[in-house]
């Protein structure tokens, strides 16, 4: 008979698709012998084969063996239903404990209405028999006005708090709904067989992996023009919907990508180049029946095997294991990076991103413009940073904020890529209307060519770039642009002058300037060139 083992996640390791978890459970064991320890509970998204158990014991304890079986509950035995149940209970009784006070203002309404009416009728007849002055009936009036003022903003605000309560009930419910789609009330159970020499304490872990979870980094950059530096925080958003909640975890969240461990072949395939051969005639439509006719029984077999070198495949996969913000401890396991998040995480299985800290850093800068007016208006201030946070910066979405005395103000959003150790980080902080950027089509001229010149057409064309610097301190400008790159033979390009010479061309006639503005500086930089071509010949792609 089956001893039943309650168990407590103690460890969860993230993956970028699945989570490895490790229970911990102990018992007293009052006779040696074989013993099975029943761990129930296991949510129906764990991995075929992947249950892995360790623990401690009196001296010559050993695990025998791990099955896995099936448990039927009638209910799922999550508590995220019955939370999810409590929660709409509790708006239902605040949306009808405010009915019942919207219900008590109408009537306090309904008797000011009334108090109104009355107290103007006996002020009418008080003024008319002197008994009464104005100023009285002026009185009555002004408190009846305050109090319908009040009791119209105590409806209003009422009205307002039923609305807010009504969708986070219809959200509660949508909840509960998905969760009842998604949870199937069935869960695992893993029967870990032991065998003791004595009876006493025994402590068992259980690692299995599961479907579900998932993170993924982000990141907030702090850019501060005065000190030079950029404040990098890391974070890492986290979601599971595994069926189990994790509370109180100590959790890491690895880069590691179990499913993606294969295999290479010693030498790989030839690669031949042949020549097309004209297609076959298409066989008769009886021939075709025939052959799939005797296909089906081999499809079948194949099929079969597949499946079972499928559930195999499952046995080769090897897992191993401020106000800052909270920085997670780094290291290294193999290829993969690996935060160990401090202290106790709680991340409830509710499919949502629950956002971590992992880490922050200050990362030396320096700053400079960056201008590409054939694809976009304007010089665009960025900061360059090299990472030496002494980790790789994982891609992941990038806000941006331009630090301040009044606070930090957002950029915009972008993405960083995958930054290896001591790379250049680029951030780019907007346009700068201090340092000006206008490109100008200065001339464009055809000659259609003459009988001579053998029909060949020539389209002369040239641009002119002017920057300024309107800043009080120099400034180092990017300046990029570029010439046509023709595609057919018939079309040729010559370039007749550049001034100055570009820093850097090209193959593909990319050019780049790097040059330094002093202040209220203004330099051009122009252009010439020449595209002939055939003249019957139709071009695209120029101004």
């Amino acid at each position: 008979m089956a001893l039943n083992l309650d168990t407590v996640i103690e460890s969860v390791t993230v993956y970028p698709e699945r989570a490895l978890v490790t229970r911990r459970g102990a018992a007293t064991l009052e006779t040696a012998g074989e013993h099975t320890l029943r761990i129930s509970g296991l949510p129906q998204t764990v991995l075929r084969d992947s249950l892995r158990a360790t623990g401690t014991g009196p001296a010559g304890t050993r695990i025998l063996g791990i099955e896995q079986v099936a448990e039927i509950h009638p209910a799922p035995p999550e508590e995220d239903a019955r939370r999810l149940r409590d929660e709409i209970a509790r708006l239902r009784r605040e949306i009808a404990l405010i009915s019942e006070r919207q219900g008590i203002i109408e009537q306090q309404r309904d008797w000011l209405r009334a108090l109104g009416l009355q107290s103007a009728r006996l002020a009418a007849r008080g003024i008319l028999g002197e008994s009464a002055r104005p100023e009285d009936a002026g009185a009555a009036f002004t408190y009846a006005a305050g109090e319908s003022e009040r009791l119209a903003a105590a409806k209003l605000e009422l009205e307002t708090r039923r609305e807010e309560l009504q969708r986070e009930q219809a959200a509660r419910e949508r909840e509960l709904a998905e969760l009842g789609n998604r949870q199937r009330p069935d869960r695992i159970a893993a029967d870990v067989r032991i065998e003791t020499p004595a009876g006493g304490r025994v402590e068992v872990r259980l690692a299995y992996l599961v479907y579900g979870a998932s993170w993924q980094p982000r990141y907030d950059a702090r850019v501060d023009t005065t000190a030079f530096t950029v404040r990098l925080t890391q974070q890492a958003l986290v979601s599971q919907r595994t069926g189990e909640d994790w509370r109180g975890v100590a959790l890491a969240l690895s880069t590691a990508q179990p499913a993606a461990a294969v295999t290479l072949p010693d030498e790989p395939d030839p690669w031949y180049v042949d020549v097309v051969h004209p297609a076959a005639p298409p066989p008769a439509m009886g021939a075709v029946m025939a052959r799939r006719a005797m296909r089906a029984p081999m499809a079948a077999s194949s099929a079969s095997d597949g499946e079972v070198h499928a559930y195999r495949a499952y046995d080769t996969i090897d897992v191993e294991e401020e106000m800052a913000v909270a920085g997670a401890e780094v290291e290294r396991s193999g290829v993969a990076q690996v935060y160990r998040l401090p202290g106790g995480t709680d991340v409830p299985s509710d499919g949502q991103p629950h956002t971590l800290g992992t880490g922050e850093d200050d990362l030396p800068c320096r700053f400079e413009y960056a201008a590409m007016p054939s694809v976009a208006p304007g010089a665009h201030l960025r900061a360059l940073a090299a990472n030496t946070t002494g980790r790789v910066l994982l891609p992941g979405a990038l806000h941006v904020f331009h630090a301040g005395a009044e606070g930090d103000e957002y950029v915009g959003a972008t993405r960083l890529d995958l930054t290896a150790e001591n790379a250049d980080l680029k951030l780019y902080l907007g346009v700068d209307d201090n340092v000006t950027v206008k490109r100008e089509l200065v001339e464009r001229d055809t000659d259609r060519g003459s009988l001579l010149q053998a029909g060949i057409r020539r389209i002369t064309i040239g641009y002119r770039v002017t920057l300024g610097n309107r800043t009080s301190s120099p400034q180092r400008v990017i300046l990029k642009d570029r010439l046509p790159v023709p595609r057919n033979e018939k079309v040729k390009l010559k370039v007749l002058d550049i001034r100055p010479q570009p820093t850097e061309r090209t193959r593909l006639d990319q050019l780049t300037w790097e040059t330094q503005l002093a202040p209220n500086e203004v330099r051009r930089v122009e252009w010439r060139f020449v595209v002939e071509s055939p003249g019957d010949l139709t071009l695209t792609g120029l101004p």
